[in-house]
């Protein structure tokens, strides 16, 4: 029985948001055995984890900014919005586990994961750091290069996780719904909008103080100092971030950044 104005289905029968099977395995592991499941990732995927000590796993780790917390705002804080779908935290190694059910990896999103090792090595005291990747089985089979490269290989899926857990019916839809494309048009994780290099530059100057995503390391990045050189910004599109406080990702730049380097390059010619 489900409600009658959700053609009598519940909700867990029509979300498509990852966020709710990462809670679903999160409570599933929970559950059972945080240990048991630390052995699986790393038989799974052949990582040699020391599995002795204790284990715990993280469901939404807004990492950098809440250790930053507690520590007393001391020290350097690398991001305050980077948040890992999982983590397993051991005594010696931490997984980061990013996940993904009906869209799959992008090139975009990837390279904001690029720095996590090195971040996190420099903010704690831990002698690994790896990054897996959580999809479906069909998108595991049609990874583009970029997301090839960042996960080397280290893929679970929900598959075969929804076996391990009694068959769950929850888990085993987080494989099923996988689309190869998007049937909606979508913004990215850290965008609410895109907007042309010419339509940013006339909100600047109407006194919009936005954040501008551009893949590749952002304002000092090759594409970015392609865009200005080459005179394409202006019908580029980028991501933009209209509500944020800072930049949600390293390929993100202020608006006046992106308007002084455009206006340069014009005065120039």
């Amino acid at each position: 029985m489900g409600f009658n104005y959700l053609d009598d289905k519940n909700w867990e029968e029509i979300t498509r948001e990852e966020r709710f099977f990462c809670q679903r395995l999160y409570e599933l592991v929970r559950a059972d055995s945080v240990a048991d499941f630390a052995k699986y990732v790393s038989e799974e995927l052949r990582l040699n984890l020391k599995l002795g000590g204790d284990w715990e796993l993280g469901y939404e780790v807004c990492f950098y900014r809440d250790l930053w917390q507690s520590r007393g705002r001391a020290g350097k804080l690398h991001s305050p919005k980077r948040t890992f779908d999982l983590c397993l935290f051991g005594q010696s190694a931490m997984v980061i586990i990013e996940a993904k059910a009906a869209g799959g990896f992008d090139a975009a999103q990837n390279e904001s994961f690029n720095n996590d090792q090195e971040w996190v090595h420099e903010v704690v005291n831990v002698d690994k750091v790896y990054l897996v990747g959580l999809c479906s089985s069909s998108h595991k089979q049609k990874l583009d290069p970029s997301s090839e490269k960042i996960f080397g290989g280290r893929l679970l899926e929900w598959s075969k996780l929804a076996e391990r857990y009694g068959h769950d019916t929850v888990l085993q839809r987080a494989d099923d719904i996988y689309e190869p494309t998007n049937t909606f048009f979508t913004f990215g994780r850290n965008s609410n909008v895109k907007l042309s290099g010419t339509a940013l530059l006339e909100a600047f100057h109407g006194g919009a103080a936005w954040w501008v995503g551009r893949g590749g390391g952002g304002a000092t990045g090759d594409r970015f100092l392609e865009d200005v050189q080459s005179g394409r910004w202006r019908t580029q599109i980028y991501e933009v971030n209209t509500n944020g406080d800072c930049p949600p990702s390293p390929n993100y730049f202020g608006l006046e950044e992106f308007a002084r380097s455009v206006e340069r390059l014009e005065k120039g010619r």
